[in-house]
């Protein structure tokens, strides 16, 4: 995989759809919001690296601020 394969337009859209989803970086959790989407089943088999990828890069990088 690629940082290209990433950066696809398509594969974005998949990531944000997951991200509505609230899908975990998980196959089958990726795969069923993807199919929910209404992606079909040839983009989501060449792009599901990716996009768990980008699944798994969207939870780590989100930060908590503490207001104290």
């Amino acid at each position: 995989m690629s940082l290209t394969d990433i950066q696809d337009i398509t594969t974005q859209r998949m990531i944000e759809a997951c991200r509505s989803h609230n899908a975990k970086p998980t196959l089958d959790s990726v795969a069923l919001a993807l199919l929910d989407a209404r992606f079909r089943a040839f983009e989501i088999n060449m792009r599901i690296d990716a996009v768990i990828a980008g699944v798994r890069s969207v939870t780590r990088s989100v930060e908590v601020e503490a207001v104290a």
